[in-house]
């Protein structure tokens, strides 16, 4: 296959993955035109991105890797820069000119050269992802997230299929190419469902060890005796260079060691030393004896396994436990005052009905009975339900377990005298392991949490201000804290309309018309790469907007979702057209415009002037 049966192959493999979703980086058209005979097919660098994974095809080197595609401005300004420099140069070579005259043009010169340099030359216009690897030996492609390989593999080459204006030959060429397609797929979809660890590999490696000899004997001149070079001597004999003792079928003689330690069979590499001579050396410090010392040292390396806890389902509703925590400080209120025998008129929290026995209450009375309120703690096995509960209770068992492995495997290493192994565990390579496993235990239980409640939560800030004695209820504690005083229900609803509010801070940018609201988000632009309007990663906050005000949910609205999001969906022509979600009660129709607007028609104009208050932050203002 030559190089444009593959430019071909890949051509027609970037096409399949914009259709999947993939945006594809280093794109260049077919501009040949048969009537000047010009030819200039399409091609394609072969680098893809989707969700966070890097595909790399027919990459052999990290050129393209963070590779910024440039557009350079051309311009009169610098033009004129030139002109202005050549001229005051030419003025300072007259000979009629005066000192003070060329020096005051050097001085110019040098600020047209600065003026020069602030001149924008070029603007970025695509800039690819950033990749760690080349594709690996014998594979065409590999798909990479976070500096791992997660995905390789070959298969590129035979998308091409020859004379493909046939009907059989292109049906065939596609079958491939969806088969590809599918393979990058299944790699996206089985990491997604995998959780990376850190493990410690162990390797063997060969170390070269120097004896404390400073003589030695004939009965030490055996093969395999070997010594370095502590200095440098002529004829090649240079500082580093190793050289073991091998024997001939009459002579003896020292070969130098090349790669892998293998004795040289060039005859001047050779040395021949006598026993006298190697002992002066010896005595000298010119030479060291040496032995080779294999050791194993472990080597950090990121696998991927399956979680072993399959995650529940988001939105699960909380656990109501008002009613139990008010019963329990009623009962404590009631045991205080009867004791003090103050006279306290008493009320049914759970109907807010008072009690009518006594109709006077002092205000110390009442200062009393809500300082019980101010002194009562809840408890985390009443504010999270016992799903959450069992989840974070396995989560710390197996942070215990690891930690105290770990503690104890230190522990039983310090009781060893290992001065002459390598490799064994640093104080830093210990340390380092302790703090990655307290943050992989914050981090399961803060991402858990995230994606049952569809709440935010900065787990960085619980894992600076905790220290290894952490335990899941301190963790739970900091979350609600996050919270704000809402529950996850109430904070993950706060956040989705935030999140809308965000979008439209000044009041122009909303529009009521009757029973129609018109948004103008800048929910769509014009690709200048691809010459096609596309819609914005904005619109899918409206829809979780328009889910919760009309149904309540705190989920995707999936009909929406599947229609106008993800990469090829948002560039579909009929998007600006006018369209009816089944899956909205009080919603009509959506219309997207190409100048940036939205426009909702809602059943009634009450919906209209809820949803634009309550979730855009509308304030209507008098006329």
């Amino acid at each position: 296959m030559n190089y444009w049966d593959k430019r071909e192959a890949k051509v027609n493999i970037a096409m399949a993955l914009v259709n999947s979703g993939w945006k594809i980086y280093g794109y260049k058209n077919d501009k040949s035109d048969a009537m000047v005979d010009y030819f200039s097919p399409a091609d394609w660098d072969g680098v893809a991105e989707k969700n966070g994974y890097v595909l790399c095809i027919d990459q052999n080197s990290l050129h393209c890797s963070g590779l910024e595609r440039k557009e350079y401005i051309g311009g009169n300004a610098t033009y004129k820069s030139n002109a202005r420099i050549q001229k005051l140069e030419a003025m300072m070579r007259d000979a009629a000119s005066t000192d003070n005259e060329k020096a005051s043009c050097a001085v110019l010169i040098e600020k047209e050269r600065e003026k020069d340099g602030a001149i924008e030359k070029y603007k970025v216009i695509e800039t690819y992802p950033t990749f760690t690897f080349s594709n690996p030996k014998n594979c065409s492609w590999h798909i990479e997230k976070d500096g791992e390989i997660v995905g390789k593999g070959t298969g590129v080459f035979a998308c091409y299929q020859s004379n493909d204006h046939i009907e059989e030959n292109r049906i065939e060429r596609d079958t491939k190419i969806n088969k590809l397609i599918s393979r990058f797929e299944k790699v996206l979809n089985d990491t997604d469902s995998l959780v990376a660890e850190v493990i410690q590999v162990p390797v063997t490696v060969t170390k070269l060890v120097e004896k404390d000899i400073v003589s030695i004997t004939e009965s030490d001149m055996v093969d395999g005796l070997t010594f370095v070079m502590k200095v440098g001597y002529t004829h090649g004999k240079n500082k580093g260079n190793k050289y073991t003792l091998v024997h001939g079928e009459r002579h003896r003689w020292f070969a130098q060691l090349g790669k892998n330690n293998k004795p040289s069979e060039s005859m001047s590499k050779h040395w021949h030393l006598s026993l006298e001579r190697i002992n002066e050396f010896l005595s000298k410090g010119h030479i060291a004896i040496v032995e080779f010392v294999e050791t194993t040292v472990y080597e950090e390396k990121t696998v991927f396994k399956k979680s072993i806890r399959k995650q529940p389902v988001s939105n699960a509703p909380t656990i109501e436990t008002t009613e139990i925590i008010i019963d329990e400080v009623v009962e404590e209120i009631e045991a205080t005052t009867q004791e003090e025998d103050i006279n306290v008129i008493y009320y049914d929290f759970k109907t807010n009905e008072k009690d009518t026995e006594d109709k006077e209450m002092t205000t110390n009375s009442i200062d009393d009975v809500f300082s019980k309120f101010d002194s009562f703690e809840i408890s985390n096995d009443q504010r999270i339900s016992s799903e959450d509960m069992d989840f974070c209770q396995e989560q710390e068992h197996n942070y215990k377990a690891v930690l105290n492995a770990y503690v104890n495997f230190k522990n039983e290493l310090d009781k060893v005298t290992h001065s002459s192994f390598y490799g064994v565990m640093s104080k830093y390579d210990y340390e380092k392991s302790l703090l990655e496993i307290k943050n992989s235990f914050i981090n399961n239980i803060c991402f858990y949490f995230q994606q049952n409640y569809n709440v935010t939560i900065n787990n960085e800030k619980i894992m600076k201000k905790s220290d290894y004695n952490v335990t899941f209820q301190e963790i739970v504690d900091d979350i609600f804290v996050q919270l704000d005083g809402f529950s996850f229900n109430e904070k993950a609803e706060k956040e989705i309309k935030d999140a809308t509010k965000e979008m439209f801070k000044h009041g122009d940018k909303i529009t009521i018309k009757n029973n129609k609201l018109v948004l103008d988000g800048y929910f769509a632009h014009f690709d200048s790469i691809w010459k096609e309007y596309r819609l914005s990663e904005k619109v899918e906050k409206i829809f979780k907007s328009l889910q919760l005000f009309d149904s309540g949910s705190l989920t995707n609205n999936e009909e929406l979702k599947l229609k106008y999001c993800g990469y090829s969906n948002s560039s579909k022509l009929d998007n600006y057209d006018r369209y009816t979600p089944n899956t909205l009660i009080n919603v009509k129709s959506i219309k997207f415009f190409k100048n940036g607007k939205m426009e909702i028609e809602f059943n009634t104009h009450q919906q209209a002037q809820a949803f634009a208050t309550e979730y855009c932050g509308y304030k209507k203002v008098a006329v």
